[in-house]
């Protein structure tokens, strides 16, 4: 059961200062996790924008005639 002493603000502080350390882990290590395949990511990206472009002068040159 949780008790009703308000907690200290040392507490409070160190919890806080723990919740940044992870904060600041966690980003380093989605960063890194996503500057290894950052390359692909953009290969598939300008595949699909390729695609999209395609199809659009597809449609736009057809609805000329």
């Amino acid at each position: 059961m949780a008790s009703n002493e308000p907690t200290s603000i040392a507490k409070r502080f160190l919890g806080f200062c723990l919740s940044i350390l992870a904060g600041v882990v966690l980003l380093y290590l989605a960063v890194q996790l996503l500057a290894q395949f950052w390359g692909w990511l953009l290969l598939i990206g300008l595949i699909g924008a390729v695609i999209y472009a395609g199809v659009v002068i597809v449609r736009w040159r057809r609805s000329r005639w």
